[in-house]
C-alpha cells in the first residue's frame, strides 16, 4: 500500500493525501475524512524518509539504556529483561510516549553489538532518553559534540547544554535518608551492604551513610563493598554469619533492592528472621519489594512520575528550550522489612 493506490481509492490526488497526512488546513473537512478513513482501512503508513526530507518531524524516539556488562560474556551488555529496574523504567516510557503520540525505539548503549548511532545518524529518532543507571558513559560525549538532542536520566554527571537535559539522582542525600530512617527506628548498629566501590553511586551512597552517623554521634559504622546482585549479597551475609556466631549489627542499608533479598534468602536459610532480628531496608523502591517476603522497605530516589518528566523534558528540547539539571525526589517507601527497636521507657 502507498500513497498513490491511497490517492486512487479516495478520488484525490497524492499531493491532497500528504496534505491530510501532514495535517494542512486548507483540505475540506469531508475529503480529510474520506482519506482517513481508507488510511486507517488499509493500514497504511507514511514513508518516513520522505517526512524527514521535507522536514517533518518522525515522531520516534530512541530510549538507550546502559544496564552493564553481563556477568557471562562481559563483552555483551547485561539483558535489560534481568532486571526489573530497567523493565519498570522502560515500560512506562513506552506508555508516556505513546499518550503523546511517539513511537520508541529501544537500545542498548555501551554496546558493541548495538545500532544507536545510526539511529541518530540516519534520521531515524527526533531525539532519545537515556537510562544510565547512575553512571558516566563514554558514549554521552559524541551527543555534546554532535548536537544530539536527549535526556539523561540518573547520569552520574551533570551535563547540560542547548540539547540535553539531565535529570539527576542525589544518591548521597539518598544514603542519608535511608540511614536516618533505621536511626529513628532505634537501630544504632547498621551495616552498609553495598554494590562496586568503583561505581560513584556507591560512593555517594556510602558518604551519605556516614554522615549520617556522623551527625547523630554514632560511632558504629561498616561498609562492606561487592556487587549489585543478590548472589553476592548473598555470599557476604552467608560469609558474615560463618565467621561470627552472632551478627553484630541489628539492621543492614542495602546498595540496592537485589542486594536487600540476597540478604534475605542468606539470613532465611540459616533462620535469622527478617525483620524480627535484623532490620533491612533497600534502593531504588523496585516492584521486586512488593513481591518479596517479607515486602521491603526501600529509597525511591527518582521520584513519582520520572517517565513523565523525562518525556516532557525532551519535548521541551525538540521545541528549542535549552536543556537544563533537574534533581529528583528522594523518599522512602515503607513496607515490612524494618521493624522499631523499643525497650521499657521508649527507643534505645
Amino acid at each position: 500500500m502507498n500513497s498513490k493506490l491511497i490517492a486512487k481509492l479516495a478520488g484525490v490526488s497524492r499531493s491532497t493525501v500528504s496534505k491530510v497526512i501532514n495535517n494542512y488546513s486548507d483540505v475540506s473537512k469531508d475529503t480529510k475524512e474520506k482519506v482517513l478513513k481508507i488510511i486507517e482501512e488499509y493500514e497504511y503508513y507514511p514513508n518516513l524518509s520522505a517526512q524527514k526530507l521535507a522536514g517533518k518531524k518522525s515522531q520516534i524516539i530512541g530510549l538507550l539504556v546502559y544496564t552493564g556488562k553481563s556477568n557471562k560474556n562481559q563483552e555483551l551488555p547485561k539483558k535489560i529483561s534481568d532486571s526489573f529496574y530497567y523493565s519498570e523504567l522502560i515500560s512506562q516510557i513506552i506508555d508516556m510516549a505513546e499518550n503523546l503520540g511517539y513511537i520508541v525505539l529501544v537500545s542498548y548503549i555501551s554496546s558493541k553489538l548495538s545500532n544507536w548511532k545510526k539511529f541518530f545518524e540516519n534520521g531515524l529518532i527526533d531525539g532519545a532518553i537515556v537510562i544510565a543507571g547512575g553512571k558516566k558513559i563514554k558514549e554521552i560525549d559524541y551527543f555534546n559534540e554532535l548536537k544530539y538532542k536527549a535526556v539523561l536520566v540518573d547520569y552520574e554527571k551533570e551535563i547540560f547544554s542547548s540539547c540535553i537535559t539531565t535529570i539527576k539522582s542525589d544518591h548521597f542525600k539518598g544514603g542519608y535518608l535511608a540511614t536516618n530512617y533505621l536511626l529513628e527506628k532505634g537501630h544504632t548498629k547498621i551495616l552498609h551492604l553495598s554494590g562496586e566501590i568503583r561505581r560513584k553511586t556507591s560512593i555517594e551512597r556510602a558518604r551519605g551513610y556516614l554522615e549520617c552517623l556522623k551527625s547523630n554521634n554514632i560511632e558504629y559504622k561498616k561498609i562492606i563493598f561487592g556487587k549489585y546482585n543478590e548472589e553476592t549479597a548473598f555470599k557476604l551475609i552467608e560469609n558474615e554469619i560463618n565467621k561470627s556466631k552472632k551478627l553484630e549489627y541489628s539492621s543492614i542499608f542495602a546498595g540496592n533492592d537485589y542486594i536487600a533479598y540476597g540478604v534475605i534468602k542468606a539470613l532465611e536459610k540459616y533462620n535469622i528472621r527478617v525483620p524480627e532480628d535484623i532490620s533491612i531496608i533497600g534502593y531504588d523502591d523496585m516492584k521486586l519489594c512488593e513481591y518479596t517476603k517479607p515486602r521491603i522497605t526501600s529509597v525511591n530516589h527518582l521520584g513519582n512520575n520520572i517517565a513523565e518528566k523525562a518525556i516532557y523534558n525532551l519535548i521541551k528540547i525538540f521545541n528549542e528550550e535549552k536543556g537544563g539539571i533537574e534533581k529528583t525526589e528522594i523518599k522512602i517507601i515503607e513496607r515490612e522489612s524494618v521493624r522499631e527497636i523499643k525497650i521499657k521507657g521508649g527507643k534505645i
